[in-house]
């Protein structure tokens, strides 16, 4: 294929394929699960023997109140007793199961999301994280992590929260404007429930408060979307991130027929330059792919440990994302299944993943870094290979996109969007990756 052919297949993928997980998901397939535990184990050792690692457990719970028409991810609606103590059930027998494995790994961050995790009752949450305190070794943890909405907190959880050390809250505001609020089925939130919600958090010590806001949704004003963000500067919280609507297949708008433009996108990206320039004057700065901190400190750590070094990450739950560096990037069953087997006391035999060797590696570490800029001596000293020499070819065709900043260190890709980066990234995969991706789009197609 020459560049112009890949182009064509990237924008495809981009447009059709949102997750920016590497290798792609699309091209996953079943692997069995005591393999996924014999990798485990070689990584245990090389971890306790000095390897450079800063390891993650991830708890993922794919329950919400509703399902926001914006949302892309594969959430389930419900927040039932029986429902949500089923599902706790089958997380603590996968719990069970893989931490004699991880026993001796001193975890560095811990982190619930979702979904939305706060739909448990203070007791759920408090038994779930005493289970986890238990099983693992989470006393070097650096930073514990939840995600939860205004609808779903309570002082009385905020205060289980602290108690088992969570000290990064992530609140999911996404929008304050009324009729936008009924227009994306989110009508159980005002600027009263969140302001409350925020002062309480304090209230009872949350170390870091993030607050996530969407931009560019059907119907969205300029003027309603900086209030939304005025209205967050005041509270100040230590970290905003604000996502950018786009058409997904799992999109609830999107099975609904409506569609955003050249035109709408254009408009959208208007309007987070504008909110940017307000942002920045409250003192927000940008690090390491999060747009706005008021310091190093209130960045997502296992996020940033996951990109920096290849960090391992173990993911629990159904539909979890996990990493083994050298080994697998796996993802866990899909809810339905996941719970099917647990009502027969069983594990699924078989977890979806992908291997990964070196160039799978390599190309991983690249994919996380390069928009905030790659430093081509780290990767030489990572990997022993020469960024310049492998992806000459690639730099100088993105270079004359003007999609790629180089200079004799430092590689960075300026994509002005979501869409670009997600395009243009993947030209840096690698061509046994790149040769999948065509026949699975060629068979999909048919």
């Amino acid at each position: 294929m020459n560049f112009r052919q890949k182009e064509k297949l990237f924008k495809y993928l981009a447009r059709h394929f949102d997750s920016m997980d590497y290798p792609p998901i699309i091209l996953w397939k079943p692997i069995k699960r005591e393999l996924i535990k014999k990798a485990w184990r070689h990584r245990v050792k090389k971890i306790i023997n000095g390897a450079l690692d800063y390891p993650g457990l991830y708890i993922h719970i794919p329950y919400c109140q509703t399902k926001c028409f914006f949302c892309k991810f594969k959430v389930r609606v419900g927040n039932s007793g029986k429902m949500l103590n089923r599902y706790l059930k089958y997380l603590k027998n996968e719990i069970e199961e893989f931490s004699p494995l991880l026993k001796k790994v001193p975890f560095k961050t811990l982190y619930l999301a979702g979904g939305t995790p706060t739909i448990f009752s203070a007791h759920q949450l408090d038994a779930l994280f005493t289970l986890l305190e238990e099983k693992f070794n989470l006393i070097e943890t650096s930073q514990r992590l939840i995600e939860a909405t205004p609808a779903t907190l309570s002082l009385e959880k905020l205060r289980v929260l602290k108690k088992h050390g969570i000290n990064r809250l992530t609140i999911g505001i996404q929008v304050l404007d009324k009729k936008l609020l009924t227009a994306i089925n989110r009508r159980n939130q005002t600027e009263k429930t969140v302001r409350s919600c925020y002062n309480q958090a304090r209230q009872v010590g949350i170390k870091i408060i993030n607050i996530d806001l969407v931009v560019g949704l059907p119907g969205q004003t300029a003027a309603s979307f900086l209030k939304d963000v005025n209205f967050v500067l005041q509270l100040r919280p230590d970290a905003i991130h604000i996502f950018s609507y786009e058409e997904e297949n799992l999109v609830i708008f999107y099975m609904m027929g409506k569609r955003i433009t050249d035109k709408d996108r254009t408009k959208r990206d208007q309007m987070l330059e504008l909110a940017d320039g307000e942002i920045r004057k409250y003192g927000y700065r940008s690090y390491r792919g999060e747009a706005y901190l008021l310091s190093p400190g209130a960045a997502n750590f296992q996020f940033q440990y996951r990109y920096s070094v290849n960090g391992s990450l173990l993911g629990l739950g159904a539909e979890a994302l996990s990493y083994i560096p050298g080994y697998y990037a796996y993802e866990n069953f899909k809810t339905e299944e996941y719970l099917n087997y647990g009502d027969k006391d069983q594990f699924p035999p078989y977890l979806n993943g992908y291997p990964l060797n070196k160039d799978e590696t390599c190309t991983n570490y690249i994919i996380n870094n390069i928009r905030d800029g790659l430093d081509k001596t780290i990767f030489r000293r990572l990997y022993r290979v020469d960024f310049n020499k492998t992806f000459r070819k690639e730099i100088n065709f993105l270079k004359r996109l003007g999609i790629l900043q180089e200079s004799r260190e430092r590689i960075k890709l300026i994509a002005r969007n979501d869409f670009e980066f997600r395009t243009y990234s993947k030209f840096f995969f690698s061509p046994r990756i790149i040769k999948e991706l065509k026949a699975a789009v060629k068979a999909r197609n048919k």
